[in-house]
C-alpha cells in the first residue's frame, strides 16, 4: 500500500490528521468517494502500517503543564547496548513528548513537558542526569508555542 498512494489517499489522511474523529462518511462527501470505498482505503493504509494510530491533543496548559524544554542529550557511551539503554529509559518517561536521536553536537533532543521550571531542575537532576551514558545536557525553554 505504501507504493500504491493516490491523491485521493493523501486527501483522506490530510483530513485524518486535522480531525481524527472524522466520519467515514464526512471523509466520502469531501473526497468524492463512497462510503464503502473511504472506508477500504482508510482500512489498508491501517493495515500496511501508513496510519499508525489516532491520538487525542490534550491542551497540556489546561492541566497545569506550563513549560516546555528541549534538552539536547550527548552520551558518553555509544554502544549498542548504553543506545538501547538509554531509549528504552526515555520511552518510559511520561515527561518526555518526543525524542529524537540526532545528529550534531547532541545524540538526542527531548521534548520535556512539566508543570514549572523548579519540577525541570528537578527531573534534570532526579532523572536525566543519573541516566547511565548521559554525558551532558543543554536545555533550552520554549517562551511561547506557535502551533
Amino acid at each position: 500500500m505504501k507504493n500504491n498512494i493516490d491523491d485521493t489517499d493523501i486527501e483522506i489522511l490530510g483530513l485524518l490528521v486535522r480531525d481524527s474523529k472524522i466520519t467515514t462518511q464526512g471523509i466520502a462527501d469531501k473526497v468524492h468517494v463512497s462510503t464503502a470505498s473511504a472506508w477500504r482505503r482508510i482500512k489498508a493504509m491501517e493495515d500496511s502500517g501508513v496510519i499508525k494510530g489516532y491520538h487525542a491533543v490534550v491542551d497540556q496548559e489546561a492541566l497545569g503543564y506550563t513549560l516546555t524544554a528541549f534538552a539536547h542529550v550527548t552520551l558518553n557511551r555509544h554502544t549498542t547496548e548504553g543506545v538501547a539503554e538509554f531509549d528504552e529509559a526515555i520511552a518510559a518517561m511520561p515527561q518526555v513528548l518526543e525524542s529524537h536521536s540526532i545528529t550534531g553536537q547532541a545524540d538526542y533532543i527531548l521534548k520535556i513537558r512539566l508543570k514549572n521550571i523548579r519540577d525541570y531542575e528537578m527531573f534534570l537532576n532526579d532523572v536525566l542526569f543519573k541516566l547511565p551514558g548521559v554525558g551532558h545536557v543543554h536545555s533550552s525553554i520554549a517562551l511561547r508555542s506557535l502551533s
